[in-house]
């Protein structure tokens, strides 16, 4: 080091680019045996549909597959692998007390949200490759991307099941544009929020696990008491995350059958990914901002 050199502070364009290479190389081990996984899932599926002995075998069990990004797993594995990503991007690095942020020419605050945001860039990179993949497996094995399908919408859950008139609505549904964007802003939200742990706690496992239990149990209270606006609440939860939702199992005249409670729009896909990326990037921020030396 030269006199010229001592004290000054290192450009923010590369210490950005030194961070997008350090979290490309703490991710690559895991990353890789992600898609190790996918191309030989990939390969079976392809197989098994193109393939007429492997056809013969599972005719029954193997229907047409269809990409359809709103719902499990193209939704859900995208938002589990987002709240994965943080425990490697962050592994092997002390976040509190004796911590290596402490020696770095770059304010520890500044260094955790650019390591933040390296992991999201990674992310969009990941989650845009394993699209362009299902894409591909998906026209390759002669599958469908989207849906084109008619809905039965709920109206009346009490007259439903005796036929009423009016009870039940159909509905033409096919996959918009929007649910194609939906895997990556949920995917980012749960990014954020998984971050904001790691940011915030020397245990994040520990109060993740806790937080899961909490809203186990606020679900079965809403379930068993039949607490309408927490039911819906956790519905639009689990839709905005990927699971199963605004559909209910009802009795009909002509047979038991799956109807829609809700039908989603594009507007409640803004103002979900609105609310839950805004709450993880206040709580990044403010995460960010607790002293490394507690």
């Amino acid at each position: 080091m030269t006199d010229s050199t001592v004290g000054r502070m290192p450009e923010m364009r590369a210490v950005w680019m030194e961070q997008l290479r350090v979290v490309g190389l703490a991710i690559r081990r895991e990353t890789g045996l992600a898609g190790l996984v996918v191309a030989l899932a990939s390969l079976a599926v392809i197989a098994t549909s193109r393939l007429p002995v492997l056809q013969a075998i599972f005719n029954e069990d193997m229907h047409e597959l269809v990409f359809d990004p709103a719902v499990s797993p193209w939704m859900f594995l995208p938002v589990l692998a987002a709240l994965l990503l943080p425990l490697v991007v962050w592994k092997g690095e002390r976040r509190f007390g004796d911590t290596p942020l402490w020696s770095m020419p770059v304010d520890h605050r500044r260094h955790a949200l650019l390591k933040v945001g390296a992991g999201w860039v990674w992310l969009m990179v990941i989650l845009g490759a394993a699209f362009v993949w299902a894409t591909l497996t998906t026209l390759v094995s002669g599958g469908a991307l989207g849906v084109d399908e008619v809905r039965l919408l709920l109206l009346d859950p009490a007259g439903a099941p005796a036929g009423t008139p009016g009870s039940m609505e159909s509905v033409n549904w096919t996959t918009p544009w929007w649910q194609w964007v939906l895997p990556f802003t949920s995917a980012s939200a749960a990014y954020l929020l998984a971050s904001t742990l790691m940011l915030s706690t020397a245990r994040p496992v520990f109060w993740a696990v806790g937080l899961w239990v909490a809203g186990a149990v606020v679900l079965g209270i809403g379930e068993i008491w039949d607490i309408g606006w927490m039911q819906r609440t956790t519905e639009f939860v689990a839709w905005y995350i990927g699971g199963e939702s605004f559909a209910r199992g009802v009795q009909l005249p002509t047979g038991w059958e799956v109807v829609w409670t809700l039908v989603p729009t594009a507007q409640m896909w803004a103002a979900s990914a609105a609310f839950w990326i805004s709450l993880g990037l206040v709580g990044v921020l403010v995460a960010s901002g607790r002293p490394r030396n507690q």
